[in-house]
């Protein structure tokens, strides 16, 4: 059973972003045949992302946007993987959320796999999905 960490940033009157994540362990999880279409190119990626700290969640009101939130959780995501002793970060990303996938970038983060968004009547104009991964110097490296 995998443990879920939430990590929120609220300046006094409420949350303003908050990032949300968990170790993927060594072993792919399995894929059931009634497992749903809708999902399952992201659990195909995530599987290919072993042994990582997954960013499922990196969120923030537009407001708050361009004062380096995004940033300063991706680097308490990093502390959290290290503390899990473990050397990679994970995330997917829409094809065409550019925004989210320049963060990524800018924080090493580089593309290591892609599967078609399978739409199964949902609404969006996502092509694709990116797993973007990155690898971490341990914790005791200067």
């Amino acid at each position: 059973m995998r443990e879920d960490q939430i990590v929120v940033v609220d300046f006094g009157d409420g949350a303003v972003a908050s990032l949300t994540g968990y170790p993927i362990g060594s072993e792919p999880e399995p894929i059931a045949d009634d497992f749903p279409a809708l999902f399952r190119p992201l659990q195909e990626l995530e599987n290919k992302a072993l042994e990582s700290w997954y960013v499922n969640v990196l969120a923030c009101y537009p407001e708050y946007r361009g004062q380096g939130l995004g940033s300063r959780l991706l680097d308490v995501a990093e502390r959290l993987a290290q503390d899990e002793s473990l050397r990679r970060m994970s995330v997917i990303v829409a094809s065409n959320n550019t925004g989210a996938r320049r963060l990524y970038e800018r924080h090493g983060y580089q593309e290591a796999a892609t599967l078609p968004c399978v739409k199964e009547g949902w609404e969006t104009d996502t092509e694709h999905w990116v797993l973007l991964m990155k690898s971490l110097r341990p914790a005791n490296d200067c």
